[in-house]
């Protein structure tokens, strides 16, 4: 069974650059955020996973492509791992959604948890999708595991494997450079994070 599961964001893109939702819509990465996904191979190399499971959407592959060839490992993709759909606004700025539809962005502030943008999906919908795929990882025979994965979609992971309550949930953050390195013990679960090559203990949470 695992012992690990490793959390990686695709490197930055050029909407993360400019602030744009991506949802299930896609955009290429940057220099920065090959540099970003680079960066984490000193690390993996000494903690070599077993196998990498990863969202299928573009900027996922790609992300996943960098390690995997650098790695030799081999790739799987799943489309639970896709990012949260944000319906209508993908490719759009919070500011253009506060400006074009204020009651939109009013909702998404009252009730970040139970919010969909108009044929989008919430964070309910995305536990409903993650926890069957969770389960099944939790149960390969291997020892570590990387996923490739998204900054929202990536919060619903973690809260199912550490138990988080919703509020943190909200709260919890990756930036695009930084990786979680969750080891599984029966008497608690130990969180690394890792950014540039250097590790620090815990999660990264908004105030």
């Amino acid at each position: 069974m695992v012992q690990e599961l490793i959390f990686i964001r695709h490197g930055e893109t050029e909407w993360n650059a400019s602030g744009r939702l991506q949802g299930r819509a896609d955009s290429p990465l940057t220099d920065v955020g090959r540099q970003q996904v680079r960066a984490h191979l000193s690390w993996l190399a000494v903690h070599p996973p077993d196998l990498i499971v990863a969202s299928p959407l573009g900027r996922t592959q790609a992300t996943a492509k960098i390690l995997a060839d650098a790695l030799k490992l081999e790739v799987e993709l799943d489309s639970r791992l896709e990012e949260r759909c944000m319906g209508q606004f993908e490719g759009w700025t919070l500011d253009e959604v506060s400006a074009a539809v204020p009651e939109e962005a009013d909702r998404r502030i009252q009730d970040p948890w139970g919010y969909r943008a108009p044929l989008g999906e919430n964070y309910d919908d995305m536990v409903e999708r993650v926890t069957p795929l969770l389960d099944e990882l939790l149960q390969r025979p291997m020892q570590r595991l990387l996923l490739v994965s998204h900054g929202t979609l990536v919060r619903v992971l973690l809260g199912g494997v550490l138990g988080l309550e919703r509020e943190s949930v909200l709260r919890l953050r990756q930036p695009n450079a930084v990786a979680y390195q969750v080891r599984l013990d029966a008497a608690g679960h130990e969180v690394v994070r890792w950014e540039g090559g250097c590790s620090a203990p815990g999660l990264l949470f908004s105030d």
